[in-house]
């Protein structure tokens, strides 16, 4: 089966809220469990249209079928902060392993290049081992640590803050 990776849409939107119900009840890495996001199908279609109107933001998804199996962005920052962007990504258990993550950071990598972002952040609990691996095979350096970043039934979770310098490369 083949995955297709394209820009969000915001007709995807319902799909979008499904996806985060299945891969926030699939692992603790996330910022939302099983509840998925908390926006409505309207909410999500204005906050995909913000994203495809941000010179410096995108979002894709990895369809497989007509299932979502991943989902990455990158969220361009404004003002005196315009040349870095946050990143986030997630895959569904059942394709982890699959290159998916690897594709879907590969292509945020690229249009952050190609739309002037030199640097990317991003933060990851400090025990998802998966997520630093690849974060690192793609170049990114851990710069700090956040105590108690989130509290998942009553447990404090740190995460490592990494980042991925564009200038350089």
């Amino acid at each position: 089966m083949d995955i297709i990776i394209k820009e969000a849409k915001p007709e995807d939107a319902n799909k979008l809220i499904e996806y985060t119900k299945i891969v926030g009840a699939q692992t603790d890495n996330l910022s939302f469990g099983k509840e998925g996001i908390d926006g409505t199908v309207q909410e999500e279609e204005e906050f995909i249209k913000r994203i495809n109107s941000d010179p410096k933001s995108v979002m894709y998804f990895a369809w497989k079928n007509e299932d979502i199996v991943g989902c990455a962005n990158i969220s361009g920052m404004k003002r005196r902060m315009s040349h870095r962007a946050n990143f986030a990504v997630s895959v569904v258990k059942s394709e982890w392993g699959s290159r998916i993550g690897s594709a879907l950071l590969e292509k945020c990598i690229s249009f952050a290049k190609d739309n002037g972002i030199e640097i990317i952040n991003l933060d990851t609990r400090s025990d998802n081992l998966r997520a630093i691996s690849l974060y690192k095979k793609f170049g990114f350096v851990k710069i700090g640590r956040i105590p108690a970043f989130s509290k998942i039934n009553c447990e404090y979770i740190d995460a490592d803050l990494m980042y991925l310098d564009l200038r350089e490369k």
